[in-house]
């Protein structure tokens, strides 16, 4: 179903850069203003300059954080910063990264894949754009030409063929290897081997064909390189769908691997009104369960009770909430059903069965009265419930939700049928590190 290529991939000149580490940066969503501070002055060779260039109030149409962007690009390539490798190849990428003292690994290729429309079922975005940044993701791959950064998809494959490729190729010696912050302050182990035996290409272009692709990373990204082949295609009298531009960078990761986790988003909320907790609890026992929950430990110890509180190998919805205090409401969803009834009943079973699709319409539209309408300027999505704790402890947020992750098999389930999971619900880790190859579209 999915068809995909080898490439020639540029990538840093390990004679020029000494270390790779410092070059390589996390995807721009996972930073905030100071770590992308801190990336700038780790190098000025850094890959933020491209992917997720600073802005400034004096930026015009004709210079502009895209346009810096493409000056760096052409700049580094002429300069031999970037090089590109001699010939076409697939990647295999590991990333390693220890989490609370747990190691997770994820194991991928990186190859081209050909563009597919939203709905032919070969290549499933899994949750909705983000409108603002398609814009500028768009504005980027315009000025550039090139896919800086590679998007994350899942594959399921009923027999262990890649499973097993992907172990052999791991007795050799990879590449390149170094070590990078994918957030300032963590460690990332990196390695990279090139795939250049056609016969192995061959093997691995095959298997592919018989399985579609479940982005986990990257609908923007994608939409933004569909909305780009089309215009190209639009202005091309000579198109055969073979150009550059009808194929983007993508990073395909087994989703049977034991070392991707699927990390839950949390959710930030400052509401429009004064919250008045009493009010919350009494409105959102209309459909959930509430017990107060009094933990007498330090803040650390205090987040991770909230999660262990909230974690359930059954098929229901628990959410812990936090208003500020030394304790927290863990709530149950008590009618499961309650939304594929009442609420979406045009939508699938297992869409309505999401803890965040609860989450959304029964606390966060109905209790809080915060709207779709109004959602984004109120809600803050984040992957770190420290993050999103502390938010509350400063006033950042009035209250906190903390939820347990989306499992593979939901996500498999809900794409199949064309449905979306909402915005900023999914997060397979570890993520691919922006900078590590780059695909420029001229060949």
């Amino acid at each position: 179903m999915a068809n995909i290529k080898p490439f020639r991939g540029y990538r840093y000149n390990s004679e020029k850069i000494e270390n790779l580490g410092s070059v390589v940066s996390p995807p721009y969503y996972n930073m905030n203003k100071e770590d992308k501070d801190v990336l700038y002055e780790n190098s000025r060779y850094n890959s933020v300059r491209l992917f997720s260039g600073k802005k400034f109030d004096e930026d015009t149409k004709e210079e502009n954080t895209f346009t810096r962007a493409k000056e760096c690009l052409d700049k580094w390539i002429e300069e031999d910063i970037l090089v590109r490798d001699d010939e076409p190849v697939i990647y295999m990428y590991e990333q390693t990264i220890d989490m609370g003292g747990t190691l997770y690994s994820n194991t991928s290729f990186v190859a081209l894949v050909e563009l597919e429309d939203i709905g032919s079922g070969v290549i499933l975005p899994c949750e909705k754009p983000h409108e603002v940044s398609l814009n500028d993701r768009y504005e980027l791959l315009a000025a550039t030409n090139a896919d800086i950064s590679m998007i994350s998809c899942l594959y399921m494959e009923q027999e262990k063929d890649l499973f097993n490729l992907m172990n052999e190729l791991h007795e050799e010696k990879p590449d390149v290897e170094f070590s990078s912050g994918d957030k300032v302050g963590e460690n990332v182990q990196q390695r990279l081997w090139k795939i250049s035996y056609k016969p192995t290409i061959d093997f691995i272009v095959e298997r592919f064909k018989d399985m579609p692709l479940y982005i986990t990373d990257g609908q923007t990204r994608y939409e933004t390189c569909l909305k780009y082949r089309n215009y190209m295609k639009a202005n091309n009298p000579n198109h055969t769908g073979n150009e550059p531009y009808n194929f983007m960078m993508m990073s395909l990761s087994n989703s049977n691997s034991d070392g991707l986790v699927s990390l839950p988003v949390h959710r930030g909320v400052k509401t429009p009104r004064k919250l008045s907790e009493s009010m919350f609890i009494a409105n959102a026992q209309d459909h959930f369960k509430v017990e107060k929950i009094i933990v007498d430990s330090n803040d650390e110890e205090f987040v991770q009770t909230m999660v262990r509180q909230i974690a359930t190998v059954k098929s229901e919805t628990r959410i812990a909430a936090y208003c500020g205090g030394n304790y927290f409401y863990r709530m149950v969803l008590q009618d499961d059903d309650y939304i594929k009834k009442e609420v979406y009943p045009e939508m699938s079973k297992e869409y309505c069965h999401l803890d965040i699709v609860a989450l959304n319409k029964l606390i966060i539209e109905d209790v809080l009265r915060v709207g779709e309408e109004i959602y984004e300027e109120f809600v803050t999505p984040t992957r770190s419930y420290n993050a999103c704790y502390r938010g509350v402890k400063d006033g950042e947020y009035d209250i906190m939700f903390i939820l347990n992750p989306v499992k593979v098999e939901q996500i498999k389930n809900i794409t199949a049928v064309g449905e979306r999971l909402p915005e900023m619900t999914v997060s397979v880790y570890p993520k691919p590190s922006v900078g590590v190859i780059i695909n420029v579209k001229d060949e």
